[in-house]
């Protein structure tokens, strides 16, 4: 016998902002950040006032608060909410059978799902466009990796590979410094971590990025020793309970970031190869134009 799980469409942007950024905020302001996610309709109705009052703080530090996240103030922070809320509401519903006899694939499959769905609704497309393009011009491109992020790193590495990128993956620590020492201007590097909070690693991206390579790490977490180190983040959104032991939440958002930039990449560096050829042909037949005439 089987039961019909329908799974919203996603967690709202602005909700995925604040899971990201809450390990590093003071405990005065993490307190309005966990009302806020566990209270969206809630956190609508109130004013700065009665949420400081709901988080043991005051007024003032709940519009603080909304100006670290990025907001102007608190009513600008309700409006984005409630128009995310809203389009959630009305976005479609992806529907899954399972067998009720096996509750362990369900909730495997629905994590894994959810990390995708959560992860796309909260990328910036402009910053995906801009690191492609940096790797569609890079001339070499190095992929660092720890742990069972490693395997990612290398299976992205034959990815590239494959799109004709020279990808060089490392997962062991002193062959990523190493490796790290010989980049250029002219290269990228990539650090693939759930956590972010991997000391060798932070220290492989730093001497890239010393070396001026343009760095930038794949992470769920905004401040972590990988942000201080790289040039810009990719964040994937994990559901924050999962089954112990499971990495496949945040294995597949790591594959869905990476194949996205390969493929974008790829699209960008045909396009600009395309434009010089064009400009190359142009100029070609300018010249035969003048010889011509002459």
């Amino acid at each position: 016998m089987t039961s019909q799980v329908r799974v919203t469409s996603g967690t709202p942007a602005c909700l995925l902002k604040l899971r990201a950024t809450v390990p590093s905020l003071p405990e005065h302001h993490a307190r309005i950040a966990h009302f806020a996610m566990l209270n969206p309709a809630e956190f609508l109705e109130l004013d700065a006032r009665e949420i400081g009052y709901q988080c043991g703080t005051s007024e003032a530090t709940v519009v603080r608060f909304c100006q670290r996240i990025g907001y102007r103030g608190l009513s600008e922070m309700k409006k984005v909410l409630a128009r995310e809320l809203a389009a959630n509401l009305i976005s479609s519903r992806v529907t899954g059978k399972f067998n009720r006899g096996n509750p362990a694939l369900e909730r495997v499959f629905s994590s894994c799902a959810e990390a995708l769905r959560d992860t796309l609704s909260g990328m910036d497309h402009a910053k995906i466009d801009s690191i492609a393009t940096a790797i569609a011009r890079c001339e070499r491109l190095y992929l660092f990796g720890a742990g069972g992020s490693g395997h990612i790193a290398q299976v992205a590495a034959l990815n590239f590979l494959a799109l004709g990128f020279q990808t060089i993956a490392f997962v062991d620590p002193i062959q990523q410094h190493a490796a790290a020492k010989l980049a250029t201007p002219r290269d990228v590097a990539i650090a693939v971590t759930y956590s972010g909070n991997q000391r060798d690693l932070a220290e492989t991206l730093q001497t890239a990025r010393k070396r001026r390579a343009f760095c930038f790490g794949i992470t769920s977490f905004q401040q972590s020793l990988i942000s201080k180190s790289a040039h810009d983040l990719l964040l994937m959104f994990i559901p924050p309970e999962t089954l112990r032991g499971q990495a496949g939440a945040h294995r597949v958002a790591q594959i869905a970031l990476l194949d996205t930039l390969a493929v974008r990449a790829a699209e960008i560096r045909t396009r600009i190869a395309t434009k010089k050829l064009r400009m190359k042909v142009k100029v070609r037949d300018s010249k035969l134009f003048v010889k011509g005439s002459r």
